[in-house]
């Protein structure tokens, strides 16, 4: 089970430049657990970014996937990494929901280095 980030969503949705290495991830949408954050922050980005009809087309993709709102033991968990790895809210949320999940992150924000039960998309330099 995988959780992608909002900015594997958002690169696999507008063919960004590492879209082909997030395929893999999210070519089988039911063995995906999709915290309500990386929804949040994905429709928020291609609203911004792109258009409507790509934000739309990112919830409908994440409708196939397991859906996980927020709860007290994210909440908790999430206050708990952000004090012992220095992460931002929206990055905690999304790190305790794939933990408590027992879930894989795939992501390109490098503010996951070296974390546990990460994997970390880059570009090749």
């Amino acid at each position: 089970m995988y959780v992608v980030d909002s900015s594997g969503w958002v690169e696999y949705l507008t063919d960004g430049p590492l879209a082909d290495q997030y395929v893999r991830y999210l070519a089988e949408l039911s063995k995906l657990v999709t915290p309500t954050t990386v929804l949040f922050e994905t429709y928020r980005i291609l609203m911004r970014r792109w258009s409507q009809d790509v934000a739309y087309l990112a919830v409908a993709e994440m409708e196939y996937t397991r859906v996980v709102p927020l709860d007290n033991a994210t909440g908790i968990a999430a206050a708990d990494f952000s004090l012992e790895h220095g992460l931002a809210t929206a990055d905690a949320f999304v790190y305790a929901a794939a933990r408590l999940n027992g879930c894989e992150l795939v992501t390109s924000d490098a503010d996951f280095r070296g974390l546990p039960g990460v994997t970390l998309i880059e570009a090749e330099a």
